[in-house]
């Protein structure tokens, strides 16, 4: 893999506009936000000159804690910081999602949560159940703050040449204490760029193929699991002998892991035999342990995959996909909460539209439905033939008669 080179042409005003105009989106009510942009022309000038001299240092972080599930800790930087160092990778982010595999979509342009899901629930779909039999979830314990700074260097040097882009990525590290601080664009890019060699073991299964000592021990593992634990279910393979089992574990390492995938610091993998994902399983934590000083949380284990995987707030099946528990209570809560205190249905929708938007992805349309936040097709149409009573109103306006019955049973005479 050629290594990323720098050039010259990219340190211009336009990438430092285009970086502010990144960051910025969406912040421009926030105070410190208008301040810096009340004198860009200056504070552009000045990105560029320190990216075309090499002179950026991180002038510090300010530590910030919040509370989304569990605790974390972010390192909020200065306005200053966060645009030179967008600019610095802006022209080069491409080049490094290039050299990272497909299976690992998270936060590239176009790609992220919704690739991700795509993906996962495509290859449940168009897999036989006993392709993807089982699975497991690993989960990276403080992915971000426990990275070792020798090995993330180490990555910077196999992704860039030398040059201002190289020493600024250095620069950031050094900034940190230890690991890296969550709340800056160039961590996003560390968290690809530090598992990126990991994936493409995982996907050839550790190379176990091409060591003759590994095939022959990793072999004979295969075949004594087989014997120890197998159920009734695997009879019919243990009575093929164990040369069968031996062919069958090697034509396993030839396929490769068809079905891995890594979402930042999630990593899952399925497939069609216990045994085989255990080995699997147990060669992804010493690489991840010894190699890369990551520490897995503990749950880890092997499960069929028909109870579901969980990742990314969804829950995947091989016919449907649900929303979690956690997520699908927040938006009943707020939606409830909206409409006791009289908003109507459009209004409640706006208001809750990244959620739903979010949960739209998934089978719940009798969720949406129950709520009151279904807009189907037929419900618009029926909504657009509803004639108002007088001029002047709107179709929301029109009270069925059974309402103002049930409200008025004493006025309505007989």
């Amino acid at each position: 893999m050629k290594r990323i080179k720098e050039n010259a042409e990219n340190e211009s005003a336009e990438i430092v506009r285009a970086a502010w105009d990144s960051f910025s989106d969406g912040k421009h009510s926030r105070l410190n936000i208008q301040e810096f942009e009340a004198d860009l022309e200056t504070h552009i000038d000045e990105i560029l000159m320190t990216l075309r001299c090499g002179s950026f240092m991180p002038a510090g972080y300010i530590d910030k804690v919040i509370h989304d599930k569990k605790r974390r800790m972010l390192g909020k930087a200065p306005i200053f910081d966060h645009v030179t160092e967008t600019a610095a990778m802006l022209p080069y982010e491409q080049s490094v999602y290039d050299r990272i595999v497909w299976q690992s979509p998270a936060v590239r342009p176009g790609l992220g949560n919704h690739a991700m899901f795509r993906f996962l629930r495509n290859d449940l779909y168009s897999s036989s159940q006993e392709e993807v039999m089982f699975n497991f979830t690993l989960d990276i314990h403080h992915y971000f703050p426990l990275m070792d700074h020798t090995i993330l260097y180490h990555r910077i040097d196999r992704f860039f040449k030398p040059g201002h882009v190289r020493t600024l990525l250095y620069r950031v590290v050094d900034s940190y204490a230890q690991g890296v601080p969550l709340g800056i664009k160039v961590a996003q890019l560390f968290g690809m760029m530090y598992l990126s060699d990991f994936d493409r073991l995982c996907l050839v299964c550790f190379n176990i193929r091409g060591d003759p000592d590994k095939l022959a021990y990793w072999t004979s593992r295969y075949i004594d699991e087989m014997v120890a634990t197998a159920s009734e279910q695997y009879r019919h393979l243990l009575d093929r002998g164990s040369v069968y089992l031996a062919n069958r574990f090697r034509r396993f390492l030839e396929q490769g892991l068809k079905h891995y995938y890594r979402f930042v610091d999630n990593i899952t993998i399925m497939h069609e035999d216990k045994v085989f994902l255990r080995i699997i399983r147990e060669l992804v934590i010493v690489h991840l342990t010894r190699d890369y000083h990551c520490i897995p949380n503990r749950d880890y284990a092997i499960r069929p995959t028909y109870l579901g995987i969980r990742l990314c707030g969804y829950v995947f099946f091989h016919d449907h996909v649900e929303i979690n528990k956690r997520n699908k209570h927040n938006l009943c809560v707020k939606a409830h909460k909206l409409f006791k205190a009289d908003a109507d249905e459009e209004e409640v929708r706006v208001r809750l539209s990244s959620s739903i938007g979010f949960m739209k992805h998934a089978d719940t349309t009798n969720l949406l439905k129950t709520i009151g936040m279904e807009k189907s097709l037929g419900k618009i149409i029926k909504k657009r033939r509803i004639k108002a009573p007088f001029e002047g109103m709107t179709s929301d306006q029109k009270v069925p008669i059974s309402e103002i019955v049930k409200e008025n049973p004493d006025k309505m005479g007989g």
